[in-house]
């Protein structure tokens, strides 16, 4: 919870000096809101809930802990950890946003752009569930289902599937399964809380995203004396 809130404040403070006002940021993130509910993701999100509960009657935390920790890819699932903890995944959502903005490069401004209104939706979506679902982790502590760090991973990983294609898709399933496994390895999460982190991160990804780089519009992140200016630039 403490996540979305600063990414809601970061958000806020950018969006707090905002140029050419053809809508906003929350506006666009309500949008992106909307168009989660197509068919597509419904076969997406009915096929998550079926891994889900399928992984759920088989789950064994103990022994998936104690066999991912004698792996020898152990230091990859370690890796996967820190690749979805909100410390790396904002920072990186709002600097591939500013970085692209510098630079004028409407691509890479715009994949962080998606990037950070996935993450501001992925984080919403996962803090809710976790106050409703209540679940008790592996390891005693709250909020366990579903997997936030999961969900974020694969949230990126939908953004890079839309942008970048096949390498994309590779790579950002690659690192959300390290990350997954990751979680399970510490003894945060069991399997079905990952499966499901993985099916909310995968949808909101790709929705966020689905303009792809040829999208009609962005707003660009653009460093100032002050700090950051959010400039809406439209083709």
């Amino acid at each position: 919870m403490r996540k979305f809130l600063v990414l809601i404040l970061l958000i806020w403070a950018c969006n707090s000096h905002v140029a050419l006002a053809q809508g906003t940021f929350f506006g666009d993130v309500v949008d992106d809101g909307e168009a989660l509910f197509t068919t597509e993701n419904a076969w997406w999100l009915l096929g998550g809930t079926t891994a889900t509960l399928l992984v759920y009657q088989f789950e064994d935390p103990e022994s998936a802990v104690k066999g991912l920790n004698e792996s020898f890819l152990d230091p990859l699932f370690d890796f996967g950890n820190i690749w979805g903890d909100a410390r790396v995944q904002i920072p990186l959502a709002l600097g591939t946003w500013a970085v692209g903005s510098w630079q004028d490069n409407d691509n890479l401004a715009l994949f962080g752009y998606d990037l950070t209104r996935g993450a501001l939706l992925t984080y919403g979506v996962t803090s809710a569930s976790k106050l409703i679902f209540h679940r008790t982790r592996p390891n005693g502590d709250p909020y366990s289902f579903p997997s936030g760090h999961t969900a974020m991973a694969f949230t990126t990983a939908g953004v890079l599937s839309k942008h970048y294609g096949g390498w994309g898709t590779a790579a950002g399933v690659s690192l959300g399964v390290l990350t997954g496994l990751g979680r399970m390895e510490d003894n945060k999460h069991y399997a079905s809380d990952v499966v499901a982190g993985a099916t909310i991160g995968w949808i909101i990804g790709r929705t966020v995203a689905r303009k792809g780089p040829t999208g009609d519009s962005a707003w660009q992140l653009v460093p100032t004396i002050n700090g950051m200016v959010l400039v809406g630039r439209f083709h």
